[in-house]
């Protein structure tokens, strides 16, 4: 009975670990999710390269595969499959409790796998398109945590990039509260204090339709009409806090426009500016047709002008350096689209690759 105990307490241990080493956090759903091909900098030219003929064929891949895409989002479209339908691991608190440890066994956790991974996720602006001006949007991402926001069957479900169900509420979203029919499906940023405050970054479902095979600039489009139903069905909703959900600015990327959007403090902390490409689909993952830069980035690699609220950065490295040392301190490292557990060695790297560097991406998440 002993050895027993031993090896169910060895078993969860072992779980518990396999959690920390492949989630440095359960709720690991930052606003952007930055993933750019920037992690050697040094080698920025040739991964800028990399990254204009990526976007090329991402292009391509939207008109060629389309069946592709729809398959590996049907279940989050559809409700043949349940949105109670779990995978159980462990979870973990990461607040202290009395004994001043913070990593206190809390309970089973359910990833939602209809939702998991299914949010589409930023890079570096690396390489800039010829046809930016005029072909791409910026839009003002938010300090908070990105998050996928269902609502359906009269009730409104707030998810993690991972799958995990954060909260649960009635709101004016069609389908999640007043409007009890339909469903919606929102890319959205919590607000890191005040939890029911959103900040509506892109829809996925709505109106009956599917908007993943829509082009960005008419999803984007459909956002403040969105945001105005979602006001209005609020109106219907007795007692509690109302969720609110508004659309951040942005702008067509011409200096002009751009140049303007950031000559004023826009109301709530900006963690960076998102850039989609007005052509492309939502699709899950990373993806070239979604570029990222830090706000005070902009003068030096678009050459727009900011306000001085948005110069402020975590240090004083050039640029190269500061994405570099980003890379380092949150460890994002991929390769080839899986996450690197630690910096592998160059010597180890090698042998893996087969001396294959031209094929080697190096991704941030």
């Amino acid at each position: 009975m002993a050895d027993s105990n031993i090896s169910t307490s060895d078993q969860k241990m072992d779980e518990l670990v396999t959690l920390m080493t492949t989630n440095s956090s359960i709720n690991d759903y930052s606003a952007t999710e930055k993933h750019p091909h920037f992690d050697n900098y040094k080698n920025a030219g040739k991964i800028a390269n990399n990254q204009k003929e990526r976007r090329e064929e991402h292009r391509e891949r939207q008109r060629s595969r389309r069946n592709d895409a729809y398959n590996r989002q049907r279940p989050m479209l559809e409700d043949d499959v349940d949105d109670d339908d779990t995978e159980s691991i462990i979870a973990t608190s990461m607040d202290m409790d009395e004994s001043g440890n913070p990593f206190q066994l809390q309970r089973k956790a359910g990833i939602c796998k209809k939702y998991k991974d299914q949010l589409m996720l930023s890079e570096w602006l690396i390489d800039i398109p010829n046809e930016l001006h005029g072909s791409w949007t910026m839009v003002a991402s938010p300090k908070g945590k990105r998050c996928l926001v269902v609502a359906k069957d009269g009730q409104t479900r707030v998810y993690s990039k991972h799958g995990f169900c954060l909260d649960q509420f009635k709101s004016g979203i069609p389908g999640g509260g007043a409007a009890g029919r339909g469903k919606t499906i929102l890319d959205c940023i919590r607000h890191p204090r005040n939890k029911k405050q959103f900040y509506i970054l892109d829809v996925i479902f709505a109106n009956m339709m599917s908007f993943c095979e829509v082009e960005a600039v008419t999803r984007l489009n459909q956002l403040e009409a969105l945001a105005e139903e979602i006001v209005i069905n609020s109106q219907r909703i007795r007692g509690g806090k109302i969720p609110c959900f508004v659309v951040p600015p942005r702008c067509q990327c011409t200096a002009e426009e751009m140049a303007k959007m950031m000559s004023e403090p826009m109301g709530f902390d900006v963690d960076g500016l998102l850039y989609y490409s007005n052509d492309g689909w939502y699709t899950p993952g990373y993806t070239p047709l979604v570029g990222w830069l830090e706000p005070w980035m902009l003068p030096e690699v678009l050459n727009v002008p900011i306000h001085e609220s948005f110069k402020a950065k975590e240090n004083a490295l050039p640029l190269k350096e500061y994405v570099q040392d980003y890379n380092d301190k949150h460890n994002h490292h991929y390769v080839h689209g899986r996450p690197w557990e630690k910096k592998k060695s160059q010597e180890d790297s090698t042998k893996e690759e087969g001396g294959a560097e031209e094929e080697e991406q190096i991704v941030v998440d």
